[in-house]
């Protein structure tokens, strides 16, 4: 293990922050001009803001629940359709959009949790608005595609170094902890993790779950 659990538990918890920071501060700020007696001509727009960042606030609460919290250690099977529109509503907080290409009757939250967190690698690959497509195949085990499409997507060397179990040439870092991660729960399940850069395309894919 390359990291000690408490150091790893810090990094994701500043990886969660980190992605909650920006509708967090947005709401604060449409609740300030709506508190200032001299800006109520914006009162509409600042209405306007706050319920899209407190929108945006719940649906990245929501799939981190899933990708990182005990929600996606449970037992049994999850709820595929809640699933499906959890991870829908995250990448459109992005400004990304998501495609499925799913036939499973249902999946562990296990399993769940590996999707998720594949897609947040696809997401993190994007540099501009992008598309994001989810393949499952299932035959005696599960395979998970998840495929980046976009102008200039790309896997930094970090991101790369970490996908591959290595510590970043500048260290760790909410950015780089999550790729970490993903490979960590994908050995969990006994599966296999691997990606494909391509030209505007990232592939990454975790097999035998």
């Amino acid at each position: 293990m390359l990291l000690e659990p408490n150091r790893l538990a810090s990094y994701l918890a500043s990886k969660i922050c980190h992605d909650l920071v920006s509708p967090v501060g947005a709401a604060s700020s449409a609740l300030e001009f709506m508190q200032d007696s001299s800006a109520q001509d914006m009162r509409e727009q600042a209405e306007q803001l706050l319920e899209q960042s407190t929108s945006r606030s719940l649906a990245r609460l929501q799939f981190l629940r899933y990708a990182f919290g005990s929600m996606g250690m449970s037992h049994g099977n999850a709820e595929l359709h809640e699933a499906k529109s959890i991870a829908e509503g995250y990448v459109a907080s992005h400004k990304g959009e998501i495609e499925w290409n799913i036939n499973n009757a249902s999946l562990s939250f296990a399993q769940v949790r590996v999707m998720m967190n594949l897609i947040m690698l696809g997401l993190a690959s994007l540099s501009r608005d992008g598309t994001i497509k989810v393949t499952m195949d299932q035959t005696d085990t599960l395979a998970i595609e998840v495929v980046a499409t976009g102008r200039r997507a790309r896997l930094g060397p970090d991101v790369r170094a970490a996908l591959e179990n290595k510590e970043p040439e500048d260290g760790w870092d909410p950015r780089t902890i999550q790729p970490y991660f993903t490979t960590m729960i994908i050995d969990e399940l006994g599966g296999k993790f691997s990606f494909d850069v391509a030209e505007e395309e990232i592939t990454f894919i975790a097999s035998g779950l």
